[in-house]
């Protein structure tokens, strides 16, 4: 783990494991917007492939398209508070929290 501009970097094994692995499904999640794994049926098959589970990472990239990316750096940047607060004030406000921390678990890897 390094520091960097006051913010903690962790690798993605770090980070994976106290995340629960949702910072790979984010990079698998953003491969997919970049089209790597196709459309449909295809990418189906190509992230079960990779080891990857269709939903979450499809919920992941819905997420991201639909601009939950710009709340993640909101979020980084401590405008919804921590823990409890955070899930509260994300909920109040209508995001889904889980997926707004799976976003920011993948954005903080460096």
């Amino acid at each position: 783990m390094s520091v960097n501009e006051n913010k903690v970097l962790m690798s993605a094994d770090e980070l994976g494991s106290v995340s629960g692995g949702e910072t790979k499904n984010y990079l698998a999640a953003l491969d997919v917007i970049n089209g790597k794994y196709g459309n449909g049926e295809e990418r189906k098959s190509r992230l079960a492939a990779a080891g990857y589970d269709y939903q979450t990472v499809q919920s992941l990239v819905n997420g991201i398209v639909a601009g939950y990316d710009k709340v993640a750096r909101d979020v980084i940047a401590g405008k919804y508070g921590n823990d409890q607060a955070r899930i509260k004030a994300l909920t109040d406000a209508g995001y889904d929290a889980r997926l707004v921390q799976d976003i920011v678990n993948g954005m903080l890897l460096k």
